[in-house]
């Protein structure tokens, strides 16, 4: 099998369920080599300025790779997307969006940050599988290009902006 060039992959979901539908997942179609998750967008920035409980630097690597929940309370994930674009120190991190919207302006807008993929979530443990296997598969190219012209698969479901 091939090693991936992922350190720590780092999920933002606020719904307990999908993060362990996706842990469970992650582990049985290893797209990396670690998965952790924070609850929201609040703990997503305290995680990487290393603030509250990820103040120390073992607690929180800097994450190769940021798979954002766009739909959650106290700070949404478009919130988090501008804040993080916004800072040069940040804004080089790849970031999949990974949320159960579909709606073209959710899509339009995150391109238009320059996220690295979008991706729906499954409504089964199975999807959750053969979407890591395909990402697992295609990481290289997810993680090369900005969504907002790209391309890309011609089976995707993509919408342009």
């Amino acid at each position: 099998m091939m090693t991936l060039p992922i350190h720590t992959v780092l999920l933002v979901d606020d719904n307990p369920d999908d993060c362990e539908i996706v842990k469970e997942a992650w582990d049985e179609i290893p797209v990396g080599q670690e998965l952790r998750c924070v609850n929201d967008g609040t703990e997503l920035l305290d995680y990487l300025y290393r603030r509250g409980l990820f103040s120390r630097g073992e607690c929180a690597p800097r994450p190769s790779v940021i798979l954002l929940d766009l739909n959650m309370p106290h700070m949404t994930g478009g919130e988090v997307l501008t804040e993080i674009k916004k800072d040069p120190s940040l804004a080089s991190i790849p970031i999949v969006v990974l949320t159960t919207s579909n709606a073209p302006k959710d899509i339009c807008f995150t391109a238009g940050m320059g996220v690295n993929g979008y991706m729906q979530k499954p409504n089964s443990y199975t999807g959750y599988l053969q979407m890591f296997n395909n990402l697992r598969k295609h990481w290289a190219e997810v993680l090369e290009q900005p969504l907002a012209g790209s391309g890309g698969d011609s089976s995707a479901n993509v919408a342009w902006c």
